[in-house]
């Protein structure tokens, strides 16, 4: 009877400190969950690292160390490029659109559209006059925004900064200590150990499928999106590029939110064969690196209907944030992993000894 309620009382401290350590690392679930995800990615790198140092099959603080700075220059060079071939169109955008000539250009260019597409509707929408449209009115309401909410936005800097420091942190303790945490983790569990390792495994198979796999198509799907725009003449491809590669990650729609705005844009200009063009170009370019190249990366990590994928990302997004694109696939290979368990371990032993 003594044993039995010290066995209750046991797990129910056991419980309680659980869900303690879980309010303790919410607060940290996105940098810490990217962390990993990076740590798994990169862990070749730390691999070959540690080779280079002499130090292979051990636990490697330099190896660590350089892996973090290496993946910060692949990851920040190609940033601060981007970034400053940004500013500069940003300039030129802005430059155009101030300057009187190309303001009362830009105006005659949308009246006529706008009137047309009224003719095009017999007068049932009115067209509208850009005649009042003045981009330095509107940087400026945007500035006393900023400055309104400027505690704010200092408060969400520092945020970002503090997560970016938890995140190269975790990212250091993840590759130096990974496979550590691994063996408590099968050492821990009630499973047997070889059902540890399968969920380990699929687990790994799937940061990597999604993690890298939405990074590599968000990438490729901006470049091509910025292609495109340079090719068909639109201004700032760079920045619409960089814009497409972030709405790509939206499942669905994706860059479609910058490419239609684009085929409009040159509507709009009177370029209408260089808009049949990028409408072309959208479709089989970057269409088809997202219908194809990106299931393929995803389903190979989650093993799982598109379908399936689709709603545990917008699930995912809509529980956990942002991080939910990470999370919610994840949580997904989880589920099938331990359905795999039980179809090997229960499912097919029960059907044996029915027969």
């Amino acid at each position: 009877m003594n044993s039995r309620i010290s066995s209750y009382f046991f797990f129910i401290l056991l419980l309680l400190a659980a869900i303690a350590a879980v309010f303790i690392f919410l607060p940290f679930l996105t940098p810490l969950v990217l962390g990993a995800a990076a740590a798994v990615v990169a862990h070749p790198i730390y691999r070959g690292v540690g080779r280079m140092l002499g130090v292979r099959g051990q636990r490697s603080n330099l190896a660590a160390l350089i892996t973090v700075i290496l993946v910060l220059v692949i990851v920040l060079v190609p940033l601060f490029l981007v970034i400053g071939n940004m500013y500069s169109e940003v300039q030129s955008l802005y430059a155009s659109l101030t300057d009187e000539g190309g303001r009362s250009q830009t105006i005659t260019t949308l009246n006529n559209f706008s009137q047309k597409l009224s003719d095009a509707v017999f007068g049932v929408f009115p067209a509208y006059s850009f005649d009042n449209l003045n981009v330095t009115d509107y940087i400026k309401s945007a500035l006393e925004w900023v400055f309104a909410n400027l505690d704010t936005i200092v408060g969400g800097l520092i945020k970002v900064a503090g997560y970016a420091f938890i995140f190269l942190v975790s990212l250091f303790y993840f590759l130096r200590d990974g496979e550590l945490f691994k063996r408590r983790f099968i050492a821990w569990s009630p499973l047997l150990d070889d059902r540890d390792e399968y969920i380990t495994r699929t687990m790994r198979r799937a940061v990597f499928s999604v993690f890298a796999g939405t990074l590599a198509v968000s990438v490729i799907q901006g470049a091509l999106t910025g292609l495109g725009f340079y090719l068909f003449h639109i201004p700032a491809p760079v920045v619409w590029g960089s814009a497409a590669s972030v709405a790509s990650m939206i499942p669905g729609i994706g860059t479609s939110l910058i490419i239609v705005p684009g085929i409009v844009y040159l509507v709009i200009t009177g370029q209408y064969l260089y808009g049949i063009g990028l409408a072309i170009w959208g479709i089989f370019a970057v269409g088809l690196v997202d219908n194809f190249l990106g299931p393929h990366l995803v389903n190979k990590g989650v093993n799982a209907h598109p379908f399936l994928i689709l709603i545990s990302v917008l699930g995912g997004i809509a529980t956990f944030g942002p991080i939910g694109f990470v999370l919610g696939p994840l949580i997904l290979a989880f589920l099938f992993a331990l359905l795999d368990i039980y179809k090997v371990s229960f499912a097919d032993k029960n059907n044996k000894e029915r027969e």
